[in-house]
This record gives structure tokens, C-alpha cells and sequence, in this order.
């Protein structure tokens, strides 16, 4: 099985911008940096300057379209452990293990992940979910509802259909229209429709040349304010 580290373009291929991306998954901008090129930080006992490393993988330095679509999938995703409660303090170690000692290089892209809200956890052979930050088995019921949002193929993330859109169903999908934000049912990135609605086309005409419901327009436009 291919692992998306492995796989060939598009999902490798650098496709936004590090703010482009940010926004794409509704993230701070500053926190999308932290992740992409890893922090400095003062270690406290020590006194003197650590840095963390970073956590999304294949994001080159520079400006541009620097960020692939398996890094932002991974942003999307600790963003989703954030909005679930978890601190990144949780958040950071356990991608290390999954990294380093269960060797999972490409982890939070992996669809054996899933999270309680307090730890993340992983699926394991057995099909049991253990807490990958120290490993112990968890026996509550699992709340995974973001991960709905995600579209896994051969085990990993290959479209993400973004939540924010409520009415309309939106996917970024690197193998339409370069990984842009697009319009599932009609195949047309939201980007199009809006940049009529900004040059001043009444949103009744916008609407009939694309086949949407002006609930959906709304939707769009809101979401882009």
C-alpha cells in the first residue's frame, strides 16, 4: 500500500500558499507557520532556546505555493483535535510517538486515527483504540465526528469536504481544479462563483448560470466574508 509520502503528484505537489491553505482550513495564519516550520521556545529549566520540529510534512520554504495537499490535510486535522478540545500539548507528543515509535511517518493522515476529545488515539491490529501518549487501551465510546468530513482512499485522506459550507457541499480534492475549493455537485471552484458575485452580477443571474440554489449562493458568500 502507498502511503501518501510516496504516492505521486498531485498530492505531493505544492498547491497554496501557507496563507491560502490557512484559510482553506480555517486555521490562524500564525498557527499554520508554527506547525509547517516548527517553533522556537525557551526551555525553562535550561535556560536557553529549543525548537520543536515541525509537524505537517513536505511544506518547502519560501513564498508561493509552497504548502501540498498532505500537509494541509494534516493542518485540517490538528485543527479538527483543537476544535475537539485537545490541547496542542497533547497534541504534539502524540504525533511524536506515532511518528518515532510506532512508525508512522504519514500518522495523522492515516484513517486508523481517531480522537475521545482528550487523547488522540489509533486503532491498532487488534482493532482495539489505544492512547498513542502513553499507550494505554481506551474503553469509552469513541466521538469522531469530524473525521466524517474526510474521504479516505487505499487508508489515508485523499478529499476533505469542508464543514464550514453548511447547505453546500464543498471538497477540496487535489485531483479537481489543483486542490481548490470546489463545488462537489457541479464540479466548479467557489472561487468562480464568487468573483462574479464581487464584479456586481445580480446573484439571481449568478445563481441560473450555475445551477445553485440561492440558499447555497448565500452559503458561499457568507462563508467568504
Amino acid at each position: 500500500m502507498q502511503t501518501p509520502l510516496t504516492r505521486e503528484l498531485p498530492y505531493t505537489a505544492p498547491l497554496y500558499s501557507q496563507s491560502e491553505a490557512a484559510r482553506i482550513i480555517q486555521a490562524p495564519p500564525t498557527s499554520f507557520t508554527r506547525w509547517a516550520h516548527g517553533q522556537k521556545f525557551k526551555q525553562r529549566q535550561e535556560g536557553r532556546w529549543g525548537e520543536s520540529a515541525p509537524l505537517l510534512t513536505g511544506v518547502r520554504p519560501g513564498r508561493g505555493l509552497t504548502v501540498p495537499f498532505t500537509a494541509l490535510a494534516e493542518g485540517y486535522i490538528i485543527e479538527a483535535f483543537r476544535r475537539a478540545g485537545l490541547p496542542m500539548a497533547r497534541i504534539r507528543p502524540a504525533i511524536d510517538v506515532l511518528r518515532h515509535e510506532i512508525g508512522m511517518e504519514d500518522a495523522l493522515l492515516s484513517q486508523r486515527l481517531m480522537t475521545d476529545g482528550a487523547e488522540i488515539l489509533i486503532r491498532n491490529g487488534e482493532g482495539d483504540l489505544v492512547v498513542v501518549r502513553n499507550h494505554q487501551g481506551v474503553f469509552k465510546e469513541v466521538v469522531n465526528e469530524f473525521l466524517k468530513s474526510i474521504q479516505y482512499e487505499d487508508g489515508y485522506v485523499s478529499v476533505i469536504h469542508l464543514p464550514t459550507f453548511e447547505v453546500v457541499d464543498v471538497v477540496v480534492d487535489p485531483k479537481r481544479n489543483s486542490g481548490h475549493p470546489t463545488i462537489d455537485r457541479i464540479g466548479v471552484r467557489v472561487d468562480d462563483v464568487l468573483s462574479r458575485v464581487r464584479a456586481g452580477e445580480a446573484l439571481r443571474d449568478v445563481a441560473e448560470d450555475f445551477d445553485l440554489e440561492p440558499r447555497e449562493l448565500r452559503s458561499l458568500i457568507i462563508q467568504a466574508a
